[in-house]
């Protein structure tokens, strides 16, 4: 059963209405990874958007599947896993392990230049363990473009800990929270608080 949250719900409009131009025109495409019981899923199907949903665990797929078979082409919804995305092997992937070349084609997404709007708008909540290897996974991708990154710049709307915030938004002097993935991911991202 979905319960609506309104504290999330103003989140994702907050988030969708940046940078979004004046008029009805058509609805965003996202990319939303792990998207679990689909509480989050279902805020952005009810804000209008069309949703890619990335969910690595078996356990979530049949109801997600049973909401995309619900819905006429508002949602997508492939098993794999957001953190494994393009991993460095040879040959076919075997699922959860996914290339983003793959996704984005299936998604109809295609590349831009960097300084073009940008081509996708991610969400997804960031799971607590290895956190901090996760962000630097997505920091060493953006600044090799490659990965997501590939195909120009892209939102993430990320939902992380309280203290991953804390180091991404440290000031020079807080000599034990001010980081070299402080300093990196300010350089490389326009970082910004939009609920807590």
């Amino acid at each position: 059963r979905f319960i609506a949250c309104p504290q999330l719900a103003r989140t994702v409009w907050r988030c969708l209405q940046r940078g979004a131009g004046p008029g009805p025109g058509p609805q965003p495409l996202l990319l939303e990874f792990a998207p679990g019981p689909g509480i989050l899923t279902r805020t952005l199907l009810d804000a209008g958007c069309r949703v890619v949903a990335l969910e690595s665990n078996s356990d979530f797929l049949t109801d997600l599947q049973s909401l995309e078979n619900s819905l006429d082409g508002q949602l997508k919804v492939i098993h794999g896993d957001f953190f494994r995305l393009d991993p460095l092997t040879k040959g076919a992937l075997k699922p959860p392990a996914v290339s983003s070349d793959k996704l984005f084609e299936t998604m109809g997404v295609a590349a831009v230049p960097w300084r073009a709007d940008v081509p996708l708008k991610i969400f997804g909540i960031v799971p607590q363990q290895l956190e901090r290897n996760k962000l630097w996974r997505l920091l060493f991708a953006m600044y090799e473009c490659s990965s997501i990154y590939r195909y120009g710049r892209v939102e993430l709307n990320l939902f992380i800990s309280e203290k991953e915030y804390t180091v991404l938004t440290a000031k020079p002097g807080e000599s034990k929270i001010y980081q070299a993935l402080t300093v990196l991911a300010q350089l490389g991202y326009e970082i910004e608080l939009l609920h807590k």
